[in-house]
């Protein structure tokens, strides 16, 4: 199996008066693990649809392997899409449900088989291709349906939400188990999830989709760091959220009037002198006043405690500076930070872990 890149070129999608999916432009390479994230409603699923051929784009094109899909049928395309529900054949056995596809394409019975027993093992379902899919566990079958999926020996292989009717540890354990298989069979996948957590452990990029529109393309670290806008950083991941005035720009570093004091973060975005602006700081970044006071210029802030939660392996501490609520997390070291419960507190961050960006839509859910 060989994965072929996926380009969408101007690629939109509207129902009626409704744009699900603005003018994009997105380029999938062959062999990757691609992510598209975002809340409900946001077009995912729509780009998904148009790259398998269920829908047609109002507008643009869609290449795999740098070909045009127009007017092509989605049995047609080399792409091959497993959903949430998985729609398993019950009354087939295991091995029959994997060589479904095959079976459409009139390959022989025993050649069938043998291919099954070959998928099967490569999910690690040996041994199981006699039973029906009613006497496997929510993780096998979610195993069979992928490996039905990659018995056409699709180029590309679509994902939609697949685990999200999993329970935790099986989700996590499935999104090992998927990143494996992909760099095994080389498939091109293109996921769709909500979850965040499953898109940054999983890709080699992600796209971040909010109401049609992509807003940024890039690694996971990337996004999770260097998010592009405040819908990507809010998000992705938690964030302490910081309103000001932009009231001056040194090089990358710039100084933010706000309701708890002067403040330096690293500019991202543009933003003059004068504008509004918000500052992101991760909870995980932010530390007690004294924490790694070095030479380091540090942000400071005076807060309240409001409520502490440990979560094992960290302390979560849940302020308020003015108006601003402020999440902290700290490790659990056993220190006086662990025994902090309330009362007043010293904040502080360093400039180079908090983004400065021109105010923007941030992330609901």
């Amino acid at each position: 199996m060989h994965g072929q890149d996926v380009v969408l070129d101007g690629v939109s999608m509207r129902f009626g008066d409704f744009t699900a999916v603005q003018p994009t432009d997105l380029t999938i390479n062959a062999g990757e693990f691609f992510s598209i994230l975002g809340p409900s409603g946001c077009g995912k699923t729509t780009i998904l649809r148009m790259i398998s051929g269920f829908l047609d784009p109002t507008a643009g094109d869609v290449r795999i392997g740098g070909k045009s899909m127009a007017g092509i049928r989605p049995n047609a395309r080399p792409t091959a899409l497993i959903f949430q529900n998985l729609a398993l054949f019950p009354l087939m056995s295991v091995w029959e449900n994997v060589a479904f596809g095959l079976e459409a394409r009139g390959v022989p019975k025993k050649v069938r088989r043998e291919r099954a027993e070959e998928l099967l093992a490569m999910v690690a379902l040996t041994g199981q291709g006699e039973k029906k899919p009613t006497e496997l566990s929510g993780g096998q079958r979610q195993r069979v349906a992928i490996a039905r999926a990659l018995a056409v020996e699709p180029a590309v292989l679509l994902l939609d939400e697949p685990l999200s009717a999993l329970d935790l540890k099986l989700r996590q354990h499935m999104r090992s188990e998927l990143k494996d298989l992909q760099r095994k069979t080389g498939v091109t996948f293109i996921y769709i999830t909500h979850d965040q957590g499953e898109a940054l452990t999983m890709s080699d990029r992600v796209a971040v989709m909010n109401r049609g529109v992509v807003e940024q393309v890039a690694t996971s670290d990337e996004i999770y760091n260097l998010p592009a806008t405040p819908f990507v950083a809010s998000f992705v991941g938690e964030q302490n959220v910081f309103r000001g005035r932009l009231s001056g720009v040194d090089g990358e570093v710039a100084r933010v009037d706000t309701p708890q004091g002067e403040m330096l973060a690293r500019l991202r975005g543009k933003a003059g002198v004068g504008d509004e602006v918000m500052i992101f700081v991760r909870p995980e970044r932010m530390g007690l006043g004294t924490a790694g006071a070095g030479t380091e210029p540090r942000n400071r802030l005076r807060a309240t405690i409001e409520r502490r939660d440990l979560e094992g392996p960290f302390v979560n501490l849940h302020c308020r500076a003015g108006d601003a609520p402020v999440t902290v997390h700290l490790p659990n070291s056993g220190d006086a930070a662990s025994s902090l419960a309330s009362g007043e507190t010293d904040l502080g961050f360093r400039p180079t872990d908090a983004i400065v960006m021109p105010v923007g839509e941030l992330a609901r859910e």
